[in-house]
């Protein structure tokens, strides 16, 4: 009877879990709540629960969120040049693949990978530069790079990218009426591009 009502107590709390995080639970979850994992276990079994990833499970109904689950999966990954534009509205391009970018030399699973464009920052400053938390379309709260930083990164590479992108990406930022070009300068400058990205704002803001 003591273990039914332990087992009981412990399920009505994985419940809760659930129902705050909108369907969804993981490892880290229960760890913070002090519940054993093989309750979990056996929640998972008993209720049907889908396993999204290691550690992250979901009600059958939970609608996939692919960005939330890959950055759960590997949460020093952040999401950086196109996925950052869809993810900012910066343009009308809907990336087929999640791009990210890491410190150096992460390399959290084998190259290529199916789906993922993994870059890396050589300097640690720079790979911390600029983020920030979005919700995706979905409701749920991950990490990419702001506005800014996302700029500077297509003004850095701008010879790699696709030049209609490029171009709708710093045009949509013009545009924006929540864009900060003091932060723009000072990421520029600690990338060591603050006169690409001056001469290219320049021209932009003065155009009619």
């Amino acid at each position: 009877m003591w273990l039914y009502l332990e087992i009981m107590t412990k399920f009505e709390a994985i419940e809760k879990i659930i129902k705050k995080n909108g369907g969804y639970i993981t490892r880290q979850d229960i760890n913070k709540a002090n519940i054993a994992s093989a309750f979990l276990s056996e929640y998972v079994r008993k209720h049907e629960l889908v396993r999204y990833a290691s550690g992250f499970y979901a009600k059958p109904d939970w609608i996939r969120d692919d960005y939330f689950i890959f950055q759960y999966s590997y949460p020093k990954l952040i999401y950086s040049f196109y996925s950052a534009i869809y993810l900012h509205n910066l343009g009308d391009f809907i990336p087929p693949y999640l791009e990210v970018t890491g410190p150096k030399n992460y390399r959290p699973f084998k190259l290529p990978r199916s789906g993922v464009v993994l870059h890396t920052d050589t300097r640690e400053s720079i790979y911390e530069l600029g983020i920030t938390s979005v919700k995706t379309s979905l409701g749920n709260v991950i990490k990419v790079y702001d506005i800014e930083r996302t700029v500077c990164d297509f003004i850095r590479n701008r010879e790699k990218l696709d030049s209609e992108v490029f171009i709708k990406c710093v045009n949509w930022y013009k545009k924006r009426q929540d864009k900060n070009v003091v932060n723009l300068i000072n990421y520029a400058r600690k990338m060591g591009i603050e006169d690409k990205v001056t001469n290219l704002m320049e021209v932009l803001l003065n155009e009619n």
